[in-house]
């Protein structure tokens, strides 16, 4: 008896996650776990013979789930850490992240879409629709994905037109906060060779938190649309081309503010308890101290005031393209990507009332295209290799400015017309079988090279000039121009041994690094990361097929690690190295099929992170900078960050699903699913302080499904994050003009609908 797919870790949907948990028959008729086909290793291998800590999850997963964007990929991959610094993504896997969202910084999670390297945090804001996989590595990928991939990567693979075959789908939904939801695509074949699809998405909701008169924060209005064209004139080649839309235009994330200090005095006297000692020699307060311990209870996430909701608008338009040729040396292939990305937004950070500090005239415009050239064979003998060559040029147009609302004024305001990153790299892998398929050891190298260059027009406050939000017209006088450049190049590798002393299990050992590339602020430059990783892993399969359990060990040394601190308020941020850091977990995932109605799923993932060196300065009540731990030392003894925790990083994530079939005698079924995860205790920010702690939280997801017996109707009701739990998003504490302010930003509270789903 062949039973549906039940996917228990897409968090919306909540049926059991494609990677490991579908069941179907074999040829004997018999209930095993479903076999997944990925491309992680930039050939088709089934996921468990593929070497790598994986998840891939279907574009059906993705609509039941109502997985539309990166945020909510994580709720059904617990192991992808996601939050939001108001309008930017950041994503941590394994404690490895990018906290620095600034113009001339890089991610350390490669996302690809059929090949396009993205690389803006704020253009990862692009959603998710039609698609035919999503497959999410953990670990370095510096071989064959290249720079920026210490943490790992995402690989997001649209659905493709298919030759000779007219089909599609529709799906719609509703759920409270007024959501509304629509997803659909149509497959039209143009004769025998040419194939063309259409498909489109659009998503609204009310906001989720109220402000007082200024009504509610965080909407949600999105439209995307793809045209998509696959070629095939003869059977050795192929051709796919695909132009892609996405508007975007809603309401930022609210932050929460709280004023903690005002000219370096404290606003509350009961915050004193939170502040401590500078300098532990001491008793009595120096530089005002650092709010180190000083943590705020009786936060109302779901309704707080604000002066202003600001706006977020983004415009992206993505054209991609593939060209496949096999011929007596392998197979030939090319990967095109063109994206231009235009953002305006208007930002409130104080987060009370009355509006303090607005980020205004916020533009981040980007222009990116990524071009991949790559020969590919396996030979007679089972060797299989592969070479390239990758090219990416991105240019970067944004400015804005801190404006002071009771002065009318800008505090600063900033132009980056040009800041241009390229980056070069030659690279080759190859499998050598040893013993047959059974042993087979893998290998690579790849060389990259990278510049970046930019022009930085700083100005100063503008106080008594009567310009209200009008900012200083560029190229006006009273700018300080920058000229920062950084370059840097590195050779990346990994070496392993897979070993399948069984047809059902695979072990294997590997060997491979990272690299990150540096880059610069309004101060100076930073240099590159870079992580050597090693990890032993298995993936099994037994009980004929019933049962699955594969586990992965590694450990990092990580050097040069970037990490972003709050210096002051004339500075701001700034991206610093640390000497050492080091990471250690232990993952698990196991699947069960207890019946042929029932399913069970669950995950235990320990991770251990730490920063061993890092000497920075800190943040003052006052809003100045803090540069010496002991002024009683001749000398400057800087804070060293020593046994702190990275962000984003708990030592604990669980999850565990369950998922029952009834059979309602005609063929139809309604399938009934229950998923819960939990996220211990972790930090928003390497300083560790208190008031930047999310404590531990679970989060459990519900569905009822029914399907109909030819399989062409679903419908669906569901319950998302059960608990109502609002995690800490972002938390930070910011300074400006004088003032030392508590901002944080919270999770999406809980959601539940209903949603059908026709296919054709």
């Amino acid at each position: 008896m062949r039973i549906r797919s039940m996917l228990l870790l897409a968090a919306g949907a909540t049926t059991l996650h494609a990677a490991s948990a579908m069941a179907q028959a074999d040829s004997n008729n018999a209930l095993v776990l479903e076999e997944i086909v990925v491309t992680a290793t930039k050939r088709a291998t089934n996921l468990q013979d593929t070497p790598i800590a994986i998840r891939a999850f279907t574009g059906d997963d993705l609509v039941k789930s109502g997985v539309s964007d990166v945020n909510g990929l994580a709720r059904i991959a617990p192991d992808l850490n996601v939050t939001n610094d108001t309008i930017f993504t950041k994503i941590s896997v394994r404690g490895v992240s990018s906290q620095d969202v600034s113009e001339a910084s890089d991610p350390a999670l490669t996302i690809g879409i059929d090949g396009e390297y993205v690389n803006r945090p704020v253009a990862l804001n692009a959603s998710f629709f039609d698609l035919e996989r999503i497959e999410v590595l953990r670990g370095p990928q510096g071989t064959l994905y290249g720079r920026n991939a210490t943490a790992g990567a995402i690989n997001i693979i649209a659905a493709k037109p298919q030759l000779g075959k007219t089909a599609g789908f529709l799906t719609v939904g509703y759920g409270n906060f007024d959501a509304k939801r629509a997803e659909g695509a149509v497959n039209v074949p143009l004769g025998d060779t040419v194939a063309v699809r259409v498909a489109g998405m659009h998503t609204d909701h009310k906001g989720y938190r109220k402000h007082g008169a200024v009504g509610r924060g965080e909407d949600q209005n999105v439209d995307a649309a793809r045209l998509a064209i696959a070629w095939e004139p003869t059977e050795n080649i192929r051709t796919y081309l695909a132009g892609e839309y996405v508007n975007v235009d809603q309401l930022p994330p609210s932050q929460f503010g709280i004023l903690v200090a005002q000219n370096g005095v404290l606003t509350n006297a009961a915050y004193s308890a939170g502040v401590i000692d500078a300098i532990p020699s001491t008793t009595a307060f120096e530089n005002n101290g650092i709010p180190a311990n000083l943590t705020f209870s009786g936060i109302n996430t779901r309704n707080f005031p604000l002066g202003d909701l600001g706006n977020f608008n983004s415009e992206q338009f993505a054209l991609r393209g593939r060209i496949e040729v096999d011929f007596d040396l392998g197979t030939l292939a090319y990967l095109g990507g063109y994206r231009d990305n235009e953002t305006n937004s208007a930002l409130p950070l104080n987060g009370y009332l009355p509006a303090t500090f607005t980020f205004r005239n916020n533009k981040l415009n980007s222009e990116t295209q990524s071009h991949e050239l790559r020969l590919s064979n396996t030979l007679d003998n089972g060797l299989f290799y592969q070479l390239g060559g990758f090219y990416f040029h991105e240019k970067v147009d944004l400015s804005r400015g801190l404006y002071l609302e009771l002065p009318r004024a800008f505090l600063n305001y900033f132009y980056r017309p040009d800041i241009v990153s390229k980056s070069k790299a030659a690279f080759g892998q190859v499998t050598v079988p040893v013993a047959g398929p059974e042993l087979t050891v893998t290998g690579g190298l790849r060389y990259t090279d990278d510049a970046k260059s930019a022009t930085f027009y700083n100005y100063g406050p503008r106080f008594g000039r009567g310009e209200g939000t009008t900012p200083p017209a560029f190229g006006s006088a009273g700018a300080t121009i920058l000229r920062p450049r950084s370059s840097s190049d590195q050779v990346t590798g990994n070496i392993g041994i897979d070993w399948k002393p069984a047809d059902d299990s695979l072990v294997y050992g590997k060997l491979s690094t990272g690299y990150k590339s540096g880059g610069f602020d309004s101060v100076g430059a930073y240099e590159p990361e870079e992580l050597i990783a090693y990890e032993v892993g298995t993936k099994n399969r037994f009980n004929g097929g019933r049962l699955q359990f594969n586990a992965s060990a590694f450990y990092y040394d990580y050097k040069d690690q970037q990490i972003q601190v709050f210096v002051d308020n004339n500075v701001g941020a700034r991206t610093l190295n640390a000497g050492k850091s080091r990471v250690w977990g232990v993952e698990t995932d196991t699947s069960v099929l207890l019946t042929e109605n029932d399913e069970l799923s669950f995950t235990v993932n320990y991770l251990d992170a730490k920063v061993l060196n890092f000497a920075t300065s800190l943040i003052g009540v006052n809003g100045t900078p803090i540069n010496d731990a002991d002024p009683v030392t001749p000398g400057i003894q800087q804070f060293n960050l020593k046994g702190n925790r990275p962000p984003q990083a708990p030592k604990w994530t669980l999850s565990a699903g369950y998922s029952h079939t009834f059979d309602l005698g005609d063929g139809s079924n309604v399938v009934a699913s229950a998923f819960s995860r939990y996220k211990a205790a972790h930090y928003l920010s390497v300083v560790n302080w208190a008031g930047m702690r999310q404590k531990g939280y679970m989060m459990t997801d519900l569905s009822v499904e029914y399907n109909s017996a030819d399989g062409n109707y679903t419908v669906q009701a569901y319950v998302r994050n059960l608990e109502d739990k609002q995690p800490l998003a972002f938390a930070n504490f910011n300074a400006a003009a004088g003032s030392l302010i508590y901002n944080s930003i919270y999770g999406p509270p809980r959601t539940f609908g209903v949603q059908g789903t026709y296919r054709f």
